[in-house]
């Protein structure tokens, strides 16, 4: 067993319970205590979200194994948490809990799953108390205690528990009976990229990030209709170690269409824009462009790297883009301009992109970043633009 398993299991000992103060989102999408949820006689809760290829892979054998015991005092539900692996095939995590619950939605399309979902706060609480695991499995009594438990969901270890705990059902549900969707890799190859991919060297730190306005209701969301306040787009930022340690590095920002909102890059019109506003640091470049691509529109991520000087961890730093958005379907383009801050503070939530913050690669099929930008513009970017005029 590994020590992350151990500690897991030290953590969530059979009859542990959970904190009375922990809530979590029902399936009606009412903030309630967490322990209010246990029910019926037995309650298996499984964490998992779009990103997560382990939930990905296992979710059908507990699809399988609630079709047997469903009907045997016991109840069944997903935990949509923060993306573990944000980028995977495509999704970005979400800005607000409205953007949360519409990846629910989708998830419940995409993965054509019958158990229904609970859904982690937008402060991410339960997915902190259960040590960040993004696929753990729980089997709770009716009065709230531990009675199984994993660190990862696993169909056949959940079965044998349940068979333990009400007996042998009379059914066998197999994976192959429930005829799930089935998925290509989840990353981009190097010679299908549109854009080059850029990353500050070495292990990059992601920052704690928010989106200016309000949120729209999940019903506006998602339906591919235009909306102004709508956060189309989503900003991953990332620092190297010497900024996060020092607060003078290489940022990287990293802005990407969310796919669940429908919309796409219009490559006809001009090409999107940063700007960056910070009080006391010195950001070079602290405006900047995309370079235009030859297609008519596109979903692949606008990347670019900054140098920072003296950015002090009390000052957040203010984003903004200014993009054209359209959608085919609906046959509208559109001029958008978001706000985010930033701070330098790492967001432990954010998740791990591969090849960045998750097993990052060499200089390979992605231009590095680091002080040899020496101030001018990074990979794929250039200076001025609309925003350099206000």
């Amino acid at each position: 067993m590994s020590p992350r398993d151990t500690a897991f299991n030290e953590k969530f000992y059979i009859g542990a319970e959970l904190p009375a103060d922990l809530r979590v989102y029902n399936v009606d999408r009412e903030l309630v205590p967490v322990n209010s949820i246990f029910q019926s006689k037995y309650t298996v809760i499984v964490g998992g979200c779009l990103t997560c290829p382990e939930f990905r892979n296992s979710y059908p054998e507990i699809e399988a194994v609630a079709r047997d015991f469903k009907d045997r005092e016991v109840d069944f539900y997903f935990l949509y948490q923060s993306l573990t692996h944000p980028e995977n095939w495509g999704f970005v995590q979400p800005s607000s809990i409205e953007d949360r619950f519409a990846q629910v939605d989708h998830a419940k399309e995409l993965l054509q799953t019958q158990i229904p979902w609970l859904t982690d706060p937008i402060d991410n609480q339960l997915k902190a108390h259960f040590s960040m695991t993004p696929n753990s499995q729980f089997v709770f009594d009716e009065a709230g205690k531990v009675v199984h438990r994993n660190s990862w969901g696993h169909g056949a270890n959940l079965r044998k528990a349940l068979e333990t705990l009400v007996g042998k059902p009379e059914t066998l549900t197999t994976v192959q009976d429930l005829n799930l969707p089935r998925f290509e890799r989840h990353l981009t190859s190097a010679r299908d990229m549109l854009v080059e991919r850029v990353s500050v060297e070495g292990k990059s730190v992601p920052l704690r990030v928010a989106s200016g306005g309000e949120s729209n209701p999940v019903s506006t969301l998602l339906s591919n209709n235009f909306n102004q306040s709508n956060r189309y787009v989503k900003l991953r930022p990332e620092a190297d170690q010497r900024l996060i340690e020092t607060g003078t590095g290489t940022l990287y920002l990293g802005f990407r269409q969310d796919p669940v909102l429908g919309a796409s890059w219009n490559n006809l019109a001009s090409a999107p824009e940063y700007k960056i506003i910070a009080d006391g640091a010195t950001i070079s470049p602290a405006t900047g462009q995309s370079e235009r691509l030859d297609v008519e529109s596109d979903n692949e991520p606008r990347e670019f790297l900054v140098d920072v000087k003296d950015w002090d961890a009390d000052k957040p730093i203010t984003v903004k883009i200014q993009y054209f958005a359209c959608n085919k379907e609906k046959g509208w383009c559109k001029s958008v301009q978001q706000e985010f801050t930033v701070w330098l503070d790492e967001d432990a939530s954010a998740g791990k992109v591969s090849g960045r913050s998750h097993f990052p690669r060499g200089r390979g099929n992605a231009r590095q970043g680091g002080q040899g930008v020496q101030g001018g513009p990074g990979a794929g970017q250039r200076s001025g633009g609309r925003f350099g005029r206000d």
